[in-house]
């Protein structure tokens, strides 16, 4: 009877070089091989250029530390190297969470080299993400999302623009590079939705309501017709890029002399999920609506601002109600 449990061979030839008395793919003993060969495959799966990027720029920081370490393959590289380059992370000052953004790509490049049988195991197998601190999350007050507002000069062309673009981050919370790629035909007047391409290039559609739809048809009035699709454009008509949208955001806060919060468009992503669960929005159609895969941030969220935490406290204050009783 045949052996139906035996691990399936890749169907795929690769390149073997002699090492002594064994044979390696080119993967298991050379870095700029093992990237390529990872990349290529990214790019074949469609994963989105700024996916690759962020790859690329991981591993190129890994490489760089192990042949540091002296790990001069990746058939070299051991758990305890990988974590020892964690460590020498967090000591050089870079932040846990940045720590655990690259760890996501490291993992997830030596899964790779596993599972297409490159490696005979892999080191980054029981290397987990580190355990971050839950901060505070930053996000805008009602004031300071009019003063905002308020400081876009609507006399102009840009400001038009920049007005509008405040307007749907704070109704939408989508992120910047999904703004980045909206176009005109991804507006559904009649449905009030717009259509959205996330991460990993996954479609969505995110609500949109009266006031900015009133917003948007004037600003795409204004816009005219182009020779492009593109939602947001500059004053030569190109479509305007990220880096452009986080400088003009920054100057309506300075404009509007905003502080002790980042004003940038992510903080009007924290700002659209606080108004929204605080006025009674429920974390599920809060996550399909923020493109989450998880349900953890939306969690987050929902235990920081699920109650007005100062109302409440107004009204169940210990303190203030120590005396109830006296009066009985």
């Amino acid at each position: 009877m045949a052996n139906n449990s035996r691990t399936r061979r890749p169907n795929t030839v690769t390149a073997f070089v002699e090492d002594g008395t064994s044979k390696y793919a080119m993967e298991a003993v050379d870095y700029d091989t093992a990237v390529a060969t990872f990349l290529y495959d990214c790019t074949v799966k469609n994963l989105s250029s700024f996916t690759v990027k962020y790859y690329r720029n991981s591993l190129k920081e890994l490489v760089k530390y192990l042949l540091i370490a002296k790990a001069e393959r990746p058939i070299d590289v051991t758990e305890a190297l990988l974590k020892t380059a964690i460590m020498a992370k967090l000591n050089s000052g870079v932040k846990d969470t940045t720590v655990n953004t690259n760890l996501k790509g490291w993992r997830t490049f030596f899964r790779f080299l596993n599972e297409r049988s490159f490696l005979p195991t892999n080191p980054a197998e029981h290397v987990e993400l580190l355990r971050t601190e839950r901060r505070i999350i930053p996000a805008f007050t009602t004031d300071q999302v009019k003063a905002l507002l308020k400081a876009a000069d609507q006399q102009s062309f840009t400001g038009f623009r920049d007005y509008t673009t405040v307007q749907l981050l704070i109704e939408t919370g989508i992120r910047i590079c999904e703004l980045e790629g909206l176009k005109v035909t991804d507006i559904y007047w009649k449905e009030r939705v717009i259509k959205v391409f996330g991460k990993g290039r996954k479609e969505r559609f995110v609500p949109f309501q009266a006031t900015l739809e009133k917003q948007m048809k004037k600003y795409v009035a204004i816009r005219g017709p182009l020779d492009h699709d593109f939602l947001f454009v500059n004053i030569d008509n190109s479509a305007i890029k990220r880096r452009t949208v986080q400088e003009n955001i920054q100057k309506l806060g300075i404009a509007a002399g905003i502080k002790g919060v980042r004003v940038s468009p992510h903080t009007f992503r924290h700002t659209f999920a606080k108004f929204y669960i605080m006025n009674g929005g429920d974390a599920f159609s809060l996550q399909k609506m923020l493109g989450h895969t998880t349900v953890e941030m939306v969690q987050t969220y929902v235990s920081l601002f699920g109650a007005d935490i100062a109302k409440q406290h107004r009204k169940f204050s210990p303190l203030e109600h120590l005396h109830d009783d006296d009066n009985d």
